[in-house]
């Protein structure tokens, strides 16, 4: 009867909930931590292996470069530009910065135009699109969204 009455008193503790409350906070702080040390690791992966794989993914069979190579990092879930390419099931898109990157389309991939879905068949070269997507281990982006939208120079006029 003594050692249960110690046990309600010891849980009811200022103490005891101060140690709880302040592992709690630990726990929590610790899973922060490890949700942004993926996200970093991630993002740093896809910008290694984007470099590892630059020459594969951009160079001309006769070993000459499509275009410069920007000094930033690009951005690893999608891209902006106008389609140079179509090999489908990958396009390949030059970016305002004429950074170059692959897109590769699959089943999954929604193609937009304005309001309507349309078919991978129907992008043609010149079109200007966004991308959203996911890196793959190889430096391109797997499509999840594709969207034509009007090339910049129709805005302007």
């Amino acid at each position: 009867m003594n050692l249960n009455m110690d046990f309600k008193n010891t849980h009811q503790s200022k103490t005891i909930r101060g140690i709880i409350i302040g592992i709690g906070i630990t726990v929590l702080i610790l899973c922060i931590l490890f949700v942004g040390m993926n996200i970093g690791e991630h993002r740093a992966r896809f910008a290694g292996q984007f470099g590892d794989n630059f020459e594969r993914n951009f160079m001309r069979p006769r070993g000459g470069m499509m275009g410069p190579l920007n000094e930033t990092l690009p951005g690893g879930h999608g891209a902006v530009g106008e389609i140079i390419s179509i090999n489908l099931p990958q396009i390949i898109i030059n970016g305002p910065d004429n950074l170059e990157k692959i897109i590769l389309i699959s089943a999954s991939t929604t193609i937009r135009q304005f309001q309507e879905n349309i078919q991978d068949a129907n992008l043609k070269v010149g079109d200007f699109v966004t991308v959203i997507g996911n890196p793959n281990e190889s430096g391109q982006v797997e499509a999840k969204l594709i969207r034509i939208m009007p090339s910049p120079n129709e805005i302007k006029n």
